[in-house]
Parts: C-alpha cells; sequence; structure tokens
C-alpha cells in the first residue's frame, strides 16, 4: 500500500481519536443571534476495524464513525422547526445501522409555519454504500448493497371560509447490487399530488389529483433469462361527497378517474395502457336504536384497468390482468344490522352484479347472513360467522361459509389464547369465480417465579381460489422465547409457499384474483429458521448473537433458483455513563443457483469506543 496509503487510512482514526480525547462534555442550548435556537447531540466512534469476503475489497484499520442529531427553530418552534440525523461509517457490528459496509447518509426535515393557515414542511434523505433488501414472499429478504436517495416538499393553505388546500411532491430512488450476484434491483418514483376538502351547506366535499411514475429494474435470476425494466406512468384524479340524512343517516357518493401506461423490457416485452373510471354511492339510516338499514351501489367501466391499478400501486413489473375488450362491473346492494344486545348482533346483505368479462355477460347475486357475539363464552370463547348463498346466473349455485372464533383462558399460571377465521366459497371482484382461505394462530404465557416467562406462538394462513387449481399460497410461523431481568433467548421457524407476482420490491404473494397470465407467475417455497441471544451478566455489559438462515426455490417461466442466505452477528458492549466499550463481529453470505456462481460472503469485524456528546 505505500507510506502514503497508509496514512490517509489512519488519518479519519486519529482525527477520531482525538475528538474522544479533548471533546468537552456540555448540554447547554446554542443560541445564534436573537432568533436561531439549536441542539446537537451524537455518539462518536473509534476503533480498529475490518472487512474481507467475496463481494467486498477486504480491508483493516482504524476506524472513525458517528452518529448524531442537530435540531432547532428559528424564532418561533412554530415558525421554523428542523431536525438532521447524519451518520457516518457506520459500518461495524456493533451499529444500530447493521450494515456490512461503510454506510453513511442524513436525514433531515423542517416544519415551516406550524398552526399557521399555510403550514409546510421538506424533507430530505441520502443513504451511500448501505445495505438494503430484495423482498422474498414470506421469507427473510435477499440483501443488497447500493445507495438511495429522496426529497419531498408540501404545502397547505388552510383559510377559514374557503376550500382547503394541500399540494406535494416527493421523488425518491435506489439502487442495489445483490449479494452473490453482479445482477442489479433499483427503482425510482415521483408522485405529485393535490388535495381539497370544503363544507357548504351541509355537504362535505373532497376532491383529488395524483400524478405518479414508477421506473423498475428486475434481477435476471427473478425476472426471467435477461435482466428486465419496467416503466409506469400515469395520473388519477377524484371527487366525493357526503351529507347527513334524517333518522341519524348519511348518503355518500365519489367519482374517480385513472390512465396508466406501463411499458416492460424483458424476456417478452409488452406495452399496456388503460383508463378507467369508477363510481361509488350509498346511504345509511338508522330508524330505530338498534336496527340499521344501508343501500349501496358501485359501477366501474374498465374492471382490466382497476385491477392492475392495485397491482401497479405496489410497483408491479408488468400490467398482468386482460379480462377482455368492454369488461365492466355494476352492483347494487342493501342490507340490516340489528343489535339484539350489547354482545350480540346479526347483520344481512344482498348484492345483485351484472359484470361483463372475456367476452360474456354474467348476473347474479350474493346473499349472506352473518351473526357477531362478542361477549366471552364459558368465559373462553368469542365469534363470529354467517352463511352466503350466491348464483352466478350460468346454472352454477353455491353456500359458503365464512366464521371467526377468538379463545383465551387463564389455567392456573398458564395463560393461553388463540384464533382461528375460515371462509369457504366466498366473492371475489369477479361473479364466476371465489376464494377460500383459513388463518390460525396460538399462544402459551408462562411465568415461572419472579421474572422468568417462557413464550410459545405459532401462526398459519391459506388461500386460494376456490375453481383455481394450483391457486394456493400457504405459509406457517413458529416462535419461541425464555425471558429474565438477565437474559432473552429466542428462536423461530417459517416456511411458505404460493404463487408470486414480480414488484419493483420483490416477490409478493398473488392475492386470490384470476387472469395472471401463467407467464408472469413465479413459484416460490421455502424454510427458515433462526434464533438469538442476549444476556446482562454484569449491570453495565450486554453480550449477544444472533443467527438465521433462510432456503428458498424460485421458479418462473424460464428460470430455477435455489437460494441460501446465512448471517450471523455476536456484540459485546460495557456502558460506563457515556463512555462504551464496544466490540462485534458479522458473518454474512448468499448463495443463488441461476447465477451460475459461488455463494457471495462478507464479514465485518470491530473492537473500539464510543462517547455520548452534548455538542451544544
Amino acid at each position: 500500500m505505500g507510506y502514503a496509503g497508509t496514512m490517509r487510512r489512519l488519518a479519519p482514526g486519529v482525527i477520531g481519536l482525538l475528538i474522544l480525547a479533548i471533546m468537552p462534555m456540555a448540554s447547554a442550548q446554542l443560541q445564534v443571534g436573537d432568533n436561531l435556537k439549536m441542539n446537537a447531540g451524537g455518539l462518536l466512534t473509534f476503533g480498529y476495524a475490518g472487512d474481507y469476503g467475496d463481494q467486498i475489497q477486504s480491508s483493516h484499520g482504524l476506524n472513525f464513525g458517528a452518529n448524531g442529531t442537530l435540531s432547532g427553530s428559528y424564532y418561533n418552534p412554530n415558525f421554523v422547526s428542523f431536525n438532521i440525523v447524519p451518520y457516518y461509517n457506520q459500518s461495524q457490528s456493533n451499529s444500530s445501522f447493521q450494515s456490512l459496509t461503510g454506510a453513511s447518509g442524513v436525514s433531515a426535515t423542517a416544519n415551516l409555519f406550524t398552526g399557521s393557515h399555510f403550514p409546510g414542511s421538506v424533507s430530505y434523505r441520502d443513504d451511500y454504500n448501505s445495505t438494503g433488501t430484495f423482498g422474498l414472499a414470506g421469507q427473510p429478504n435477499f440483501t443488497t448493497h447500493g445507495h438511495g436517495q429522496g426529497f419531498g416538499i408540501g404545502w397547505s393553505a388552510l383559510l377559514p371560509g374557503l376550500p382547503t388546500l394541500s399540494v406535494g411532491y416527493s421523488q425518491g430512488d435506489g439502487s442495489g447490487t445483490v449479494y452473490g450476484t453482479d445482477q442489479q434491483t433499483g427503482s425510482s418514483t415521483k408522485l405529485f399530488n393535490v388535495r381539497s376538502t370544503y363544507a357548504i351547506e351541509g355537504f362535505r366535499l373532497n376532491g383529488f389529483y395524483d400524478h405518479n411514475s414508477l421506473h423498475a429494474t428486475y434481477p435476471e435470476f427473478l425476472a426471467g433469462e435477461q435482466e428486465s425494466t419496467s416503466d409506469t406512468s400515469g395520473h388519477d384524479f377524484g371527487f366525493g361527497a357526503n351529507h347527513n340524512l334524517p333518522l341519524n343517516g348519511s348518503f355518500y357518493a365519489n367519482y374517480n378517474r385513472s390512465e396508466a401506461t406501463t411499458d416492460f423490457v424483458g424476456q417478452n416485452d409488452s406495452t399496456s395502457n388503460y383508463t378507467t373510471s369508477s363510481e361509488t354511492s350509498g346511504a345509511t339510516i338508522r330508524p330505530l336504536k338498534k336496527l340499521s338499514l344501508f343501500v349501496n351501489q358501485t359501477y366501474t367501466d374498465n374492471l382490466s384497468g382497476y385491477l392492475n391499478q392495485n397491482l401497479i400501486n405496489s410497483g408491479t413489473v408488468q400490467t398482468p390482468f386482460n379480462l377482455g375488450t368492454g369488461s365492466n362491473s355494476l352492483t347494487f346492494g342493501g342490507g340490516a344490522t340489528y343489535q339484539f344486545t350489547n354482545y350480540l348482533s346479526s347483520q344481512a346483505q344482498a348484492i345483485y352484479y351484472d359484470q361483463h368479462y372475456y367476452g360474456k355477460s354474467y348476473t347474479g347475486t350474493y346473499i349472506s347472513g352473518t351473526v357477531n357475539y362478542t361477549r366471552r363464552l364459558w368465559d373462553m370463547f368469542s365469534f363470529s360467522g354467517g352463511v352466503v348463498e350466491q348464483s352466478n346466473g350460468q346454472g352454477s349455485n353455491s353456500v359458503g361459509l365464512f366464521g371467526n372464533v377468538n379463545y383465551f383462558r387463564r389455567i392456573k399460571h398458564w395463560e393461553t389464547s388463540g384464533s382461528f377465521s375460515y371462509a369457504q366459497n366466498v366473492q371475489s371482484i369477479l361473479i364466476t369465480y371465489t376464494s377460500s382461505y383459513y388463518n390460525y394462530s396460538g399462544r402459551l404465557h408462562r411465568r415461572f417465579g419472579p421474572g422468568l416467562v417462557w413464550i410459545a406462538s405459532f401462526s398459519g394462513s391459506r388461500s386460494g381460489m376456490t375453481n383455481q387449481p394450483g391457486s394456493t399460497n400457504h405459509s406457517e410461523s413458529y416462535s419461541t422465547s425464555v425471558s429474565s431481568r438477565r437474559f432473552t433467548l429466542t428462536g423461530n421457524y417459517t416456511k411458505a409457499s404460493g404463487q408470486s407476482i414480480l414488484t419493483s420490491g420483490g416477490l409478493v404473494p398473488l392475492p386470490p384474483t384470476p387472469g395472471v397470465p401463467a407467464s408472469d407467475l413465479i413459484l416460490f417455497s421455502g424454510d427458515s429458521y433462526g434464533g438469538g441471544i442476549s444476556a446482562t451478566p454484569l449491570r453495565r455489559l450486554t453480550v449477544s448473537a444472533t443467527f438465521s438462515r433462510a432456503l428458498s426455490n424460485t421458479l418462473s417461466s424460464s428460470t430455477y433458483s435455489r437460494n441460501n442466505t446465512e448471517i450471523f452477528n455476536a456484540q459485546v458492549q460495557y456502558h460506563l455513563r457515556r463512555i462504551g466499550l464496544l466490540s462485534g463481529y458479522t458473518r454474512f453470505s448468499q448463495g443463488i443457483s441461476a447465477v451460475g456462481a459461488p455463494p457471495g460472503s462478507a464479514n465485518s469485524y470491530f473492537v473500539g469506543v464510543s462517547r455520548w456528546f452534548d455538542f451544544f
């Protein structure tokens, strides 16, 4: 490296050591002039650190890091107030940022004219060389490292007797490389929005306008045989009104319109666009203290666009829904709710459907009855349940069931609780498709003498389209912990499988909705397990360690991948007032078989000292 290179590496550490040695402690607010007031503090760390692995350049030497906060106001906190949180070189294992790389950045917010008729705000963030994630449905995420930043501004006009007006603009972008590969993930978004409300002659009016754009990049091992990108832009606007009615009632009406275009470049290039308008209206009255009546109506002139909008809002890779030309939906409904006692109520409802999709028209009815009992039965159970009868106008009639049971029981020193919910043949957004699901959970809690507690819990879910084989998503999780005043021991296990779609944030389980082409589906399955221990053997000494491992499989129309992620982290901290002695170690490994390269690994260690300072 040479003398000059060595000095460049040692310089930050020497500077940090001098700061820790000579910085006086202070605890006073700094006032500049007559109007500017500020408080600042920070945690400075200095020590010896090293990093090595397959994906990073090995390095070691004296290390200096910091993270702090600067807050204050000008003239008056209601006039201008601000808060700035910078951090630098937070790569050591003891860092709360838990970065495998030398992450640095800043986040800042400012509030203007708070409490006035014209309040506003400004925010900014920048994260450099930071550790991030790319989601895998139901499992710990893939780990990435990269850069992200964002900016936002908002302003409102709240004048008495006039319509309110709020305007906002935000933009952000981020990019990263998946550890164990050379493949990139990334996204950038821009959003402009306007909101307004007004009250006149008993009517409460509201309106909005949004314009948004999203660019996303997806790694090859999930997107297919080549890196894929998508660009989506669009806008939506709407307005609504509501008004009180006699007999303790109210009326509402809303109208929304949205337009969007998506260009997808990848294994199968595509361009899609849609325009969707929808309106809803309804009314409720309560003629008797225990009786409520309601009616509602909805119309959507483009069912494909309506489904696509929901996916675009989550950053979906491309527009997968196509229900045919002229798809639309019209529904009318009504019902009643009656409160028999404080704990027992029931509801009856009927909905008429008139829909057109896949080149055919469908009409049908959906009739349901529900009973809710909220008081614990036999001091253990509360429940709700109902029956659904539906007809799709095509000679197909079915009966569906849905219910929910909650359980709680104290048995001597044991506290037991759980829940179970179930639905079979309940209506989806399309009249000819029904969905089914069940969810369950349980928990045990036990105290063993003073201060020692054991907790165990589990949960699971299964959902899918009743008449669409292979659409089931399934997940289960188990966890346990033993804790006292001086130690905590934890363990966990999860598994998941099903169908998913690719979004800018990773894989998202597919909702129980028909119409997604098989080429856009990604099958996933996986298991993960882990645990941790934290102990305080002495008053100011803390020792902790955690481990997790996730094994998963993903299968798209053209790519299969088996993935393995492991993370181990250990820390030792000793605090004496504002001074801390710190040490930590992190070992990370991630392998993705579709890449065709060995697993990537990274290791980080740190030994040093920290001190908190109130600068002013």
